[in-house]
Parts: structure tokens; C-alpha cells; sequence
């Protein structure tokens, strides 16, 4: 497994572990299990001590809930039906899976695991140790390595558009679990998304290595999804950053990849059945109103948005 998902999977059992001790409902072994687990890698310990530290300075608000059996949002996380219901949305594990995926939507939890995050909704420029400056998307984290010699980002979830600071002797790296994008000074933005990251040049040139196949050089404009083993053909992709201004630009991208980007937006769930998933989309759309990019969308595809309170929306192709 490499260190990016190792870590990633480290810091998902650890709050698996913590909602589940806290959820009222915990049991002697599902205490010997977490102490089982923090014992049986220096990595597991790092990850609940990093937990621990941004719980106690970021999410009072949400353990006080959690620990409060009157509390409405208390009984949602851990109500039993709730979770079979919403069984590992989150891709955490264990009986702590929909726990985690609701508290996830109201306040990231997956953030406590990493220096920098972003919550449901939120941009967020961050100035690092070197006087770089960093944006996250809606739902990102990162990690930081920076030396004298280094200057790394380790992408974990979401998007970023970065600045290096000019000047600087050293490279400036951004890692996913795919490979890294290196630039000697210029802007670029990189997405994770399930099974590429996507890499664009934002001014002058950048390069892509994937972890096993050739490097790439990406010009102003430029971008090039990549994987462990292979990298696409650059193509004009600056539009990609435009999540920085609060605008989602589409043209002919599949609805599939509209509804992802929306949904780091919003609470709730949204979901797009396979064959709505495929239309094409092209156009302008608010990333801070998604009730009306929903709208619109609904207005100029052959499509039906059903709503089910605000934690469930769903897109399906309009009946003939």
C-alpha cells in the first residue's frame, strides 16, 4: 500500500473508531479493538493523536452532540436503521461507517487527520511556511512537508490551486496517490478525483510524473488527467480552476462530473442515475446557489430533480 493511502486509511479508522466509542453504544470489545489497532502501527497512534489534538480545538460542538442521547442529530448518527441504510458512504468501516458519513456532511471529520481542510461549501486560501499561497476547493485536505530543502503538498481529497513562491531554490511538489505535479514557480491546479488526478498549468509550464509512466510537460492553459501508469494527451483545460472564482465551467463534460463538483457544496446527498450521468453539459453555473444550478440544469437537459428533504437529491432522466 503506498504511504498516501496508508495514511489516508489510518486517519478514516481513526474516526471510524472514535464515533463508535462515543456513540453511547460501545462495547469492552469494541474498546480492545481501537487499543488493539493504536498499538499495531506507530502510524495508527499518529493518526488518534492527530485526531484527538483537532477534536479538542476544532468539533467540541459536534463530540457534545454526539455524547447528548436527547440531542436529534445524536440519535441520527447512531440510530441503527440509519446505518444500514447508509452503510459505508463514506468508505470508512465497521458499524461507525454511516456516523461518519453524516457528521462528515455537517462538519468533515476527515479533516482532523490532515493540516489544512476545507468544510461543505468553503474556498479557503491558506499562506504556507514559504510564503506560497495555497487555495482549497469545497471538501479538500492536504498535508504539508517543508524543509529546507522541500516543499510538498500531499493532496488527500478535493482540489487545489497553488502559488509557489518565486525565488525559492527547492522544487515545488503536489503528491496524490497517482504521482506528483512539480513546478519551479508556476501556478497550477491539481484535482483527485476516483481513479485519476487531473493536473493543469495556470501560468507558464508544469510537470506531470506519474508513478510509473513517462513525465509530461503541461503549457499555460493545459491540463492531463494521469494515473499510476499512464497520462493522457494535454488538452486546454484552464476552465477546470474556475471553482476559484465560485463558477462551475461545463463544456460537454458528462452530468456525472457536474453533480460530483456540486455536491462538495451541499449537505446532503446528490445523486445522478446512470443514464442521466452521461449527458453531456455545457454552460455556467453557481457553485454557492446549487439550488440553482440544480434548477438550471433541470431546465436545459432532458432531466427531473427530485428533492427528499435536504440530504437527499436525485437526477434521472425526464420520462418520454
Amino acid at each position: 500500500m503506498s504511504r498516501e493511502l496508508a495514511t489516508n486509511d489510518a486517519g478514516d479508522r481513526a474516526i471510524g473508531f472514535w464515533l463508535k466509542l462515543t456513540s453511547g453504544e460501545a462495547t469492552d470489545a469494541d474498546r480492545n479493538a481501537c487499543a488493539a489497532w493504536r498499538a499495531a502501527d506507530p502510524a495508527h497512534e499518529l493518526a488518534w493523536a492527530r485526531l484527538q489534538q483537532g477534536l479538542s480545538k476544532s468539533v467540541g460542538r459536534l463530540e457534545t452532540v454526539l455524547k447528548n442521547e436527547h440531542h436529534a442529530l445524536r440519535r441520527t448518527l447512531v440510530r441503527p436503521t440509519r446505518r444500514r441504510m447508509l452503510l459505508n458512504a463514506a468508505g470508512l468501516v465497521g458499524a461507525a461507517a454511516t456516523g461518519a458519513w453524516v457528521a462528515n456532511r455537517v462538519s468533515p471529520l476527515s479533516n482532523l487527520a490532515a493540516d489544512l481542510g476545507t468544510a461543505t461549501g468553503e474556498r479557503r486560501e491558506f499562506t504556507l511556511p514559504d510564503g506560497s499561497l495555497l487555495m482549497l476547493d469545497a471538501r479538500s485536505r492536504v498535508d504539508l512537508e517543508f524543509t529546507a530543502q522541500r516543499r510538498s503538498v500531499r493532496l488527500l481529497e478535493g482540489a487545489l490551486v497553488v502559488q509557489p513562491r518565486a525565488g525559492h531554490p527547492a522544487l515545488f511538489d503536489v503528491h496524490t496517490p497517482h504521482g506528483q505535479v512539480r513546478s519551479t514557480g508556476a501556478g497550477c491546479m491539481v484535482r483527485l478525483e476516483p481513479q485519476a488526478s487531473l493536473a493543469v498549468a495556470l501560468q507558464n509550464s508544469i510537470e506531470v510524473l506519474p508513478r510509473e509512466a513517462e513525465r509530461l510537460t503541461l503549457a499555460f492553459g493545459e491540463g492531463a488527467r494521469f494515473g499510476d501508469v499512464w497520462v493522457d494527451r494535454p488538452q486546454p483545460m484552464e476552465d477546470a480552476a474556475s471553482w476559484r472564482e465560485g463558477w462551475l465551467k461545463a463544456r460537454d463534460q458528462p452530468l456525472g462530473e457536474i453533480a460530483a463538483a456540486l455536491g462538495r457544496y451541499r449537505t446532503g446527498l446528490l445523486r445522478v442515475s446512470p443514464r442521466a450521468s452521461v449527458l453531456a453539459v455545457s454552460g455556467l453555473y453557481p457553485l454557492d446557489d446549487t439550488d440553482r444550478a440544480l434548477s438550471a440544469l433541470e431546465h436545459t437537459l432532458p432531466i427531473t430533480v427530485s428533492r427528499y428533504t435536504r440530504w437527499l437529491t436525485l437526477i434521472d432522466v425526464r420520462p418520454a
